[in-house]
C-alpha cells in the first residue's frame, strides 16, 4: 500500500511541470574604458652652455732693470787731495766709474776738476759744495779754449749712470762771467750739505726733472734738458726714486 501511494505521487510530479523562469539580459549603460599608450617624443630642450671659468695664472712682478754701468759706490769717506782739490775716497771712486763709462778726453780726476767739495770759497755755489760729493769739471780742451761740446752729453750721462746728479752750467748762467763746466752732486753722500740735497729732492731737484737751479718765487723749475734722472738699483735701496710725477 506503501509503494502504491509513492508511485502516485510521482506520476502526479511528472504531469505538473515547474515554470523556467526567463534571464533578460541587462544592458549596460557604462562605455568600456579603452587605454591608449602614449608614445612621447622629445621636445626640443635648450642646449646647455658650458661656462668656461677662467684660470688665472700668476704674473711674475715686474724686475727693476737698471742701466748698464750702474755699479754701487765703495762707502769710504776718506779725505783726498785731487788736483789740489779736497773730495772724499767715494767721491773719487765715483769720478773713476763715470771716467770708464765715458771713455773721452775730458780728465775727470785730473786737470779738469776745477771744484771740489768740503769748501764755501765760491759763493755763486750758494752752498752746495760745503759738505761732501759735490765737484765741478771743465768742458774745455786742455791747454786751449776750446769748449768739447760733442762731449758734453756723453759725459753727463756717464756721470748719472756712475750716481751723480749732473747738469751743464753755461757761460755766464751763473754770474756774469761764470765759466761753462758741468756741476755733480754724488747721490746717497752721507756728507752732503743741505743745499746739495735740495738739488736732489728739492722743488727744483734733480728727481723731479728739473735742472738743480734755484728760482725766485713765483718762478717755474727749470727743466732737465738731459732728460731726466738715471736709477740705478742702489740709488732705489737708499730711498731714491724718480719724482716727476710728484706733487712738490
Amino acid at each position: 500500500m506503501f509503494l502504491l501511494t509513492i508511485v502516485i505521487l510521482l506520476s502526479n510530479c511528472q504531469n505538473h511541470k515547474l515554470p523556467v523562469p526567463t534571464i533578460t539580459p541587462i544592458k549596460s549603460s557604462l562605455t568600456p574604458i579603452t587605454s591608449s599608450t602614449k608614445t612621447l617624443t622629445p621636445t626640443n630642450l635648450p642646449t646647455k652652455i658650458p661656462i668656461l671659468i677662467p684660470t688665472l695664472t700668476p704674473q711674475p712682478e715686474p724686475t727693476f732693470q737698471q742701466p748698464e754701468g750702474c755699479l754701487e759706490p765703495s762707502k769710504d769717506y776718506t779725505l783726498v787731495y785731487i788736483n789740489g782739490m779736497l773730495i772724499n775716497q767715494r767721491t773719487y771712486d765715483m769720478l773713476v766709474q763715470a771716467q770708464e763709462l765715458y771713455g773721452g778726453e775730458i780728465d775727470l780726476t785730473g786737470y779738469h776738476l776745477t771744484q771740489g767739495s768740503y769748501s764755501n770759497e765760491v759763493s755763486a755755489s750758494f752752498g752746495t759744495h760745503s759738505g761732501g760729493g759735490a765737484v765741478d769739471l771743465s768742458v774745455i780742451q786742455y791747454g786751449t779754449y776750446q769748449v768739447l761740446y760733442d762731449d758734453i752729453e756723453p759725459l753727463v750721462h756717464a756721470l748719472r749712470t756712475a750716481g751723480f746728479a749732473a747738469w751743464l752750467r753755461g757761460f755766464d748762467e751763473l754770474y756774469p762771467g761764470s765759466p761753462i763746466h758741468i756741476h755733480a752732486i754724488a747721490i746717497g753722500d752721507r756728507d752732503l750739505s743741505s743745499a746739495a740735497y735740495e738739488q736732489l729732492n728739492g722743488v727744483f731737484g734733480y728727481f723731479r726733472g728739473f735742472n738743480g737751479l734755484p728760482q725766485p718765487e713765483g718762478v717755474a723749475p727749470i727743466p732737465d734738458e738731459y732728460g731726466g734722472p738715471i736709477l740705478c738699483k742702489w740709488m732705489i735701496e737708499q730711498g731714491y726714486t724718480d719724482l716727476r710725477e710728484a706733487i712738490p
